[in-house]
């Protein structure tokens, strides 16, 4: 008899950020590991689904009772770039693939992001937006009323122009903390989007993300799906060992990490 497979508990929630055949000019080499091609995202899909995976909603993986299923994972992308819709958009419909878009509001109808109209449409085909902040700032830190405006200013436009509730807060960078957590809560999100590399749980105060980089490769991809270990044993230690050093250079060198900090209100 073949030895059973350890796996971790949890669902991974996948977290995407650009899709291009090609990094921007001008992206540093940190955000660059982050842009993926559409063919890698396209090869993705086609491996969940050949892996019997059940692409199910943040929302309900979150308030499941019940633990989650063993093949079901969650897709997410943050910044709301135009290559969302441009590229992302339509190779989720050809897969019958559903998703979250964590978007920050002060950028929808910038050149480069997504557009009120775009987000309209994407949401009639069945993906949900969720709040990536009003700015893309470090939350930690900022003063009180600050930090509850960049919650607050985002949870409501999107509301308000989408027309339903968005439940979930992406912290800008991966950086929170607990004021970080309470305020989110008071305004009204059910739980905020970290990125350690872990299986998420349902019903946590953090959801656990997985971030998917250009150079995962399609027996990574799997080994994520299937909750192996070694698929998030070195990600997952390589986040907790960054973290203190990360806020110490958004303290000293915020530019080495790519991070703009806030002053003002919203």
């Amino acid at each position: 008899m073949a030895a059973r497979k350890l796996m971790l508990g949890g669902a991974p929630v996948l977290m995407y950020h650009g899709i291009g055949d090609s990094i921007p000019a001008g992206a540093s080499d940190r955000e660059g590991r982050y842009w993926v091609s559409p063919e890698s995202l396209e090869r993705q899909l086609a491996q969940m689904r050949a892996g019997g995976q059940s692409i199910v909603s943040l929302h309900a993986f979150w308030a499941s009772r019940e633990g989650p299923a063993p093949q079901q994972v969650v897709l997410t992308f943050d910044d709301g770039r135009a290559t969302d819709y441009k590229l992302a958009f339509p190779l989720l419909l050809a897969a019958g693939a559903r998703a979250e878009f964590f978007v920050n509001t002060a950028t929808i109808g910038q050149s480069g992001y997504l557009a009120w109209d775009q987000i309209a449409e994407m949401h009639r085909a069945g993906m949900t937006f969720q709040s990536h902040a009003h700015d893309h700032v470090v939350l930690p830190g900022l003063p009180p009323q600050v930090l509850k405006n960049e919650l607050h200013t985002s949870k409501h436009l999107l509301e308000d122009r989408v027309g339903c509730g968005v439940e979930f807060l992406a912290a800008p960078y991966g950086l929170l903390d607990r004021r970080v957590l309470d305020t989110a809560r008071e305004v009204g999100y059910q739980a905020v989007c970290g990125s350690l590399s872990w299986p998420a749980r349902p019903g946590a105060a953090i959801v656990n993300r997985v971030p998917v980089c250009r150079n995962t490769t399609t027996a990574r991809f799997e080994a994520i799906l299937a909750r192996q270990p070694s698929a998030y044993l070195p990600g997952g230690a390589r986040t907790m060992l960054m973290y203190l050093p990360k806020r110490v250079l958004l303290k000293v060198r915020p530019h080495y990490l790519g991070a703009q900090i806030q002053t003002e209100g919203v």
